[in-house]
């Protein structure tokens, strides 16, 4: 019979082992991911990331050094400057243009030089942040009458728990001139991951394909293909390394997931499956083509942390069917369940989860998830009426702006009615009402050009058709091939559930702990 006074230490271990257990769990599986919200904000965040306030910031470089990066913006080769951001001065810091096709076309434009901008804190002195921030992108709102579409793109994939860069509007001037009101963006940087994650651990990819012709996603291993274990048919992904610690192994971990992705085995053991399939919800809401989910297959990043890996949004500016979209009755029908304007075939990452129907009611359950607590509560349309009055006098003043006054007036009311409507078909597709695999019926006034776009003709790229758009920017360098057949399911992947696991040990922890309080008092007389 157990004595009297071992009843007290046995409890007391008892109770020590329950809490060990809920502690230990993320060491336990350390594919869990943390809670960015249960992470402590860095002070950079409530500096330059309030989105109450439009922030001010000068810039002040050298004129001769000015033009010189004026005249050479395509280069994006850094000149030293100095940053005033709400009145406070960081000096030498690292200056230069930034962007791809909208680069170019400023660039090709002589009536503007309104670049986007990237800031390098620490391009010039060593360890140098803002407040522990490394870089910073000052994005000119190019293709958005609205100066919106970027804001709230990002706003909805961080409401659904995607690891979002922050952003906040910015009113820049350069040398004393005025430059306009901007996007301030966080770079997805060290400091980036830690803020999400807790710390720095894992490598990051910004996959870019600099290849032409053909299909530039499929030839550089952008799209996430498998192409053998040859890593130089990856180089759109291993070229592009953020973290100067990724090795050889870590990019074997990279084809041994686009692999088994592939092969459509092993998913949940390399991909955080609940995440991919958020941040696909949210990316198709947008019809966002400008991304993986089109056939340049860029402007996201991929963040690989102990053997999983996540996708994480870039580049929003053509969100809201800014890209490959012909008009406003192709972008509210836009199907849920082909969401890309490449092959499904050509496109793994979604397709290979769409096979498996547990996965798909998930990412259906997401999709309503959207339509119910964003756009039918009235928080889409409340967000923009925020938006629109904390910027409005900054647009009305804003004299190198791509867009008049008036336009931004008139497409606050278009935006407004391509998220409703679009949230309507979402909708009818869920319930069968629509088609899902090809575009709908539901009629529209929105008109897409009101918005703004890639400023060339509007083309509509059918789900499921190849396409070989290298930056093309008229009709007849904007090429077709027709559908390729999607493969058969093969069947349903078991599925490991993380948060099973956690709530499984959660109730053994607490069903331990009640024992032992049972065991230590209302026994205690019986043992005695």
């Amino acid at each position: 019979m157990i004595k009297e006074k071992y009843i007290t230490p046995v409890a007391i271990i008892s109770i020590m082992l329950c809490v060990f257990l809920i502690l230990a769990y993320p060491i336990i599986n350390p594919n869990t991911k943390k809670n960015t919200l249960e992470i402590s904000q860095p002070e950079y965040i409530d500096k330059l990331f309030d989105k109450s306030q439009v922030n001010e910031i000068d810039i002040t470089v050298n004129e001769k050094d000015w033009e010189g990066l004026l005249e050479n913006a395509i280069e994006k080769e850094y000149i030293i400057g100095d940053i005033n951001i709400n009145g406070e001065k960081f000096s030498s810091v690292g200056i230069r243009p930034k962007g791809n096709s909208s680069l170019k076309m400023v660039a090709g434009d002589n009536t503007t030089n309104r670049y986007s901008f990237k800031i390098d804190f620490h391009e010039y002195i060593k360890g140098q942040t803002y407040y522990g921030l490394e870089k910073l992108a000052l994005n000119n709102c190019i293709s958005d009458a609205t100066y919106m579409k970027e804001y709230i793109s990002y706003e909805m994939f961080s409401n659904m728990g995607i690891a979002t860069p922050a952003c906040s509007y910015a009113h820049i001037k350069i040398n004393g001139e005025e430059w306009g009101l901007y996007l301030a963006i966080e770079v997805m940087e060290e400091s980036f991951i830690e803020r999400c994650f807790g710390s720095a651990d894992g490598n990051l990819y910004k996959p870019e394909s600099t290849k032409t012709g053909g299909n530039p996603g499929a030839s550089s291993g952008t799209s996430l293909v498998y192409n053998g274990d040859d890593l130089s048919n990856y180089d759109g992904i291993f070229d592009n390394v953020v973290f100067s610690t990724t090795n050889r192994k870590d990019n074997e971990k990279v084809i041994e997931m686009i692999k088994n992705l592939n092969e459509g085995t092993n998913l949940e053991r390399y991909l955080d499956v609940d995440e991919v399939l958020k941040y696909f919800a949210v990316n198709t809401f947008l019809v966002n083509l400008d991304s993986y989910a089109g056939n340049l297959k860029h402007n996201y990043y991929l963040y690989e942390r102990n053997g999983m890996f996540q996708i994480l949004p870039w580049d929003l500016n053509l969100s809201f069917a800014g890209y490959q979209v012909r008009d406003g009755q192709s972008a509210v029908n836009f199907p849920i369940d082909e969401p890309v304007s490449d092959t499904m075939e050509n496109s793994p990452l979604i397709s290979k989860l769409l096979e498996v129907e547990e996965y798909k009611k998930t990412y259906h359950e997401y999709l309503s998830m959207i339509v119910t607590d964003y756009i039918e509560s009235g928080e889409y349309e409340e967000t923009i009426d925020k938006v629109n009055k904390l910027i409005n006098d900054y647009v009305k003043d804003d004299s190198t702006a791509f867009y008049t006054y008036e336009e931004y007036q008139n497409s606050i009311s278009v935006l407004k009615q391509l998220g409703v409507d679009r949230g309507k078909s979402i909708e009818a597709q869920l319930k069968g009402q629509q088609p899902s695999t090809s575009y709908g019926t539901i009629e529209t006034t929105v008109d897409l050009s009101v918005l703004g776009s890639m400023g060339r003709p509007r083309e509509n790229i059918s789900p499921g058709q190849k396409t070989f758009d290298n930056g093309a920017q008229n009709e007849d360098e904007f090429k077709l091939k027709e559908n390729v057949p999607r493969e058969e399911p093969k069947g349903e992947i078991k599925k490991d559930d993380t948060k099973k696991q956690m709530l499984i040990i959660s109730f053994i922890s607490i069903l331990i702990l009640l024992l032992a309080l049972v065991f230590a008092y209302k026994f205690k007389s019986w043992l005695s």
